[in-house]
């Protein structure tokens, strides 16, 4: 009876090896990680954004049991409009890992306390922000600490019709307002009955286009007070005080009496792809829609902003988006970082500018042949950046309360100014009033 009790018990010990050792390799995989990432993308940046997480998650995200669904919520006010109402909840409840956004959010989220620091995250994994673009870097910079990783970051530049330069002789983009005035009296063209069938220049300024206007100036000069909103919530504009505003409407109402100037507001690029507007401003993200817009119709040219005088040599600021990580009580943050980390590389960015046109936010991108190689095919997309490395990376974006409607205060000012002739020093005091009182109106309700 011993002798087959202990068979017994060296049998079990043949057959329970194997199948322990086979328990063990079935154990069940780490659980997927699934971020889930708010954003504005749309047309050509919506394809390009598709084909990042896609890349992602059958890469770095296969590898790491990451899976980043992207969200489109619409336009980038959507986006704020949805994440500001969960904030308002109280709750983090709801809240989306990472969320896309531009500088008229930014004061809505800066100092949540379901913001987490991009800067920290990289610090957790000894990441070098030095590897990001310093224009870039300090674009989303608040109290020297970057809350956000910068993304679809621009500039804003000139487009010009080349081929109707060439028919009126002009050889060079204009470098400042009053070259921009002559070129436009130039451009214009009517038809028999002297309607205006070509305009020279397109646009009413609006706060996109004035932080550069005015910031270029003096050197170097901020729209409001706090660094632009970059140290602090702005208390005033400075445009008044320091002159800036009145030299540039002086320039501005100069080139509106030559007749060459439409007033425009929006589809500025329709009718400049159109051929009835010779020139325009626009965002380096414009390029790649434009260039197809025009397609074979007038070979397009691009050219640095123009400055407002000779004296204004501060050069452009970065504009766009950024990615903003938030808490949503996930504890999912880490896997969030490694997504951003791959949407900022050095690849990712190639492809991000040669899809979309925004400019690599990431310095690896410049050193790459493959890079060096796309700007000798398509110069036109090396205008911006070097446009932006000759320009002063403290001139930043204004983070400004009321976002929207000092839009259209610069814009519908501007206007009246025009239209009811007014001077510039009364535009200039009269917008200078408008803007402060909804920044006192903000520092009242937020105290």
């Amino acid at each position: 009876m011993k002798k087959i009790l202990i068979a017994i018990c060296l049998l079990a010990a043949t057959f329970s090896f194997p199948l322990f050792a086979q328990a063990k390799s079935e154990l069940p995989a780490e659980p997927i990680a699934t971020i889930t990432w708010w954003h504005y993308g749309s047309g050509l940046a919506g394809k390009a954004t598709e084909a990042m997480v896609n890349d992602f998650n059958n890469t770095v995200g296969k590898e790491k049991n990451i899976h980043v669904q992207a969200v489109f919520q619409g336009s980038a006010s959507d986006v704020l409009t949805k994440t500001k109402a969960i904030f308002q909840s109280g709750s983090n409840v709801g809240l989306p890992d990472l969320v896309q956004l531009d500088g008229s959010g930014v004061l809505d989220i800066r100092d949540s306390e379901y913001l987490i620091s991009m800067e920290k995250l990289a610090k957790q994994d000894n990441f070098d922000l030095k590897a990001i673009l310093d224009s870039a870097r300090l674009s989303v910079t608040y109290k020297k600490e970057m809350i956000a990783m910068p993304f679809n970051s621009s500039t804003i530049m000139l487009y010009y019709n080349k081929s109707a330069f060439d028919e009126v002789g002009l050889k060079n983009p204009p470098k400042n307002l009053d070259e921009l005035a002559t070129a436009s009296s130039l451009l214009k063209k009517t038809d028999d009955k002297g309607k205006v069938v070509r305009y020279g220049f397109a646009n009413v300024p609006t706060t996109y286009e004035l932080i550069v206007w005015l910031g270029q100036q003096k050197a170097m000069s901020y729209l409001t007070d706090m660094e632009n909103g970059h140290t602090g919530i702005p208390t005033k504009v400075l445009f008044q005080e320091n002159g800036t505003m009145v030299n540039f409407l002086t320039k501005w109402k100069q080139l509106n009496a030559t007749g060459s100037l439409e007033n425009l507001t929006s589809d500025v690029n329709g009718a400049f792809a159109s051929g009835k507007v010779a020139m325009m401003v626009g965002s380096t993200s414009n390029l790649t829609t434009i260039i197809q817009m025009v397609g074979d119709r007038f070979e397009l040219g691009v050219a640095n902003f123009p400055m407002v005088d000779e004296q204004a040599t501060g050069g452009v600021n970065v504009g766009g988006g950024a990615l903003y990580a938030l808490d949503n009580g996930s504890g999912k943050s880490k896997q969030t970082w490694e997504f951003v980390k791959f949407a900022t590389s050095a690849e990712q960015q190639l492809a991000w500018h040669i899809a979309t046109g925004y400019f690599p936010v990431s310095e690896g991108t410049y050193s790459m042949d493959a890079f060096k190689t796309h700007l000798q095919n398509n110069p036109l997309y090396g205008v911006a950046i070097k446009q932006l490395e000759e320009s002063n990376p403290e001139l930043q974006g204004v983070w400004i309360p009321s976002a929207y409607q000092v839009y259209y205060a610069f814009q519908t000012g501007i206007l009246k100014m025009l239209v009811e002739d007014k001077s510039p020093e009364e535009t200039s005091k009269a917008l200078e009033k408008e803007i402060n009182s909804y920044l006192q109106d903000y520092l009242r309700m937020n105290q």
